[in-house]
């Protein structure tokens, strides 16, 4: 749980912002962001343009600044649920790593507390990705370098990664890679095993 949740710089200003909310509608603004988050919509907002509009004025925020403080909000919630946080650890992080407030702090805890399970269905429902690897072919080819040097080889790995989107289409994108990218890539799939691996 270490890498919970990475604190960048407009996160913190994310939290700056729900830190300066009324603590009587931080709860209520929660609570419409969870709702949201349980309906099933793939893209749903929480709010139309309309509520937004009235929410700005009502929290006497910018809308830039209220655009970030809804994805800020919705992203910890996610990530809450994409590591099924338990309440005790999330109001640990949230004080200790994020620095909210406690009754901010307190406020998301509730809110998990009696959403958790509908979010965590929903999110295991959908894709987070556009398109999914379906298979993988490769095959290996021999280039020559240039019309001058024409005895110079240089062999190039092709890979054909087959792709289906969530509207079941399919896609084929070829790559091709030098030997050393191949090896690059080889490292930065045995990263991502390893770390898919530690999750077990």
């Amino acid at each position: 749980m270490a890498n919970w949740i990475n604190v960048t710089p407009s996160l913190r200003r994310a939290v700056d912002l729900i830190n300066n909310l009324d603590a009587s509608k931080f709860p209520l603004l929660l609570n419409r962001i969870t709702q949201a988050m349980q309906n099933g919509a793939t893209n749903e907002k929480a709010f139309s343009n309309e509520e937004e509009e009235k929410l700005q004025v009502s929290l006497g925020l910018q809308r830039s600044d209220l655009k970030l403080l809804l994805q800020s909000t919705t992203f910890i919630i996610e990530q809450a649920a994409y590591y099924m946080t338990k309440p005790s650890v999330l109001q640990r992080h949230l004080s200790d790593t994020l620095k909210l407030n406690d009754d901010k702090s307190e406020a998301f805890v509730n809110a998990w507390i009696s959403s958790a399970k509908g979010i965590v269905e929903h999110l295991r429902q959908r894709s987070l990705f556009p398109a999914q690897l379906e298979d993988v072919r490769w095959s290996l080819n021999l280039q020559t370098a240039s019309d001058s040097q024409t005895k110079q080889v240089i062999p190039k790995a092709v890979f054909q990664f087959g792709l289906k989107t969530n509207e079941n289409s399919r896609e084929n994108v070829t790559v091709g890679f030098t030997h050393e990218e191949v090896y690059e890539f080889y490292k930065h799939l045995e990263t991502i095993q390893s770390q898919l691996d530690g999750l077990h």
